[in-house]
């Protein structure tokens, strides 16, 4: 069987390829990438502790729920995760599911991003994993004395969702729509998502049971 996903409803005639997304590790966790090149292009992983865990894809019947849409610009690669609803049946002779694009419910709540003081939540947040001295550290700064590229996106309804983009060069993480979550960086990247599963604590515990990093390589602090 083979599975296409369209990016946009509008565009819903123009599907992706099959191998922009594939499973990772166990059920619920999916790798995409912006195209078959840009996957070749990728650097290894530094973020989990068995690299090829990363690049293996596994067997599994289960088709994501949440869909990052990629595009470059100005020689950064920008992705941009929103929800996807089925809007038809799953065809296994005509080899189509119709996707519809919707944004994060309201009321979705954002952590991680990296070391932070006073409250974790970083809705409306805006982000850059590029460490630096942060004298004078307040609300408003962008830069953490150590930040990682993921965010634990908590849902209203109490599930959640994990999303790592797996890069360690300097990364914008734009939360400040809090019905979406946007990464961006060089190209190429892959972007790795857990869930969504029932709670926060079961995204942890897969997220601990894949072995990943959570923290970026040591990187000089800028004076």
């Amino acid at each position: 069987m083979q599975l296409y996903l369209c990016v946009d409803v509008k565009q819903h005639q123009t599907p992706l390829r099959e191998n922009d997304f594939s499973p990772y590790l166990e059920d619920g966790v999916f790798r995409f990438d912006c195209s078959a090149k840009d996957r070749d292009a990728v650097f290894p992983t530094l973020s989990f502790i068995n690299r090829k865990s990363r690049d293996v894809p596994i067997l599994s019947n289960k088709a994501p729920l949440y869909i990052p849409s990629f595009e470059c610009h100005l020689g950064q690669q920008i992705v941009k995760l929103e929800v996807c609803l089925f809007s038809c049946s799953l065809y296994l002779l005509i080899d189509l599911v119709d996707l519809l694009l919707v944004k994060l419910p309201t009321g979705t709540s954002f952590y991680g991003t990296g070391e932070v003081s006073g409250q974790l939540e970083r809705t409306e947040r805006r982000v850059f994993t590029w460490n630096t001295d942060a004298w004078g550290y307040g609300p408003e700064t962008t830069s953490l004395y150590q930040s990682h590229p993921w965010v634990l996106a908590v849902l209203p309804n109490g599930e959640a969702l994990w999303i790592l983009a797996d890069t360690k060069r300097r990364c914008e993480i734009d939360l400040i729509m809090g019905c979406r979550i946007q990464f961006i960086a060089a190209p190429s990247f892959p972007i790795i998502t857990f869930g969504p599963f029932p709670s926060a604590t079961d995204v942890l515990n897969y997220f601990y049971a894949s072995k990943v990093v959570i923290r970026l390589s040591p990187m000089p602090l800028e004076l």
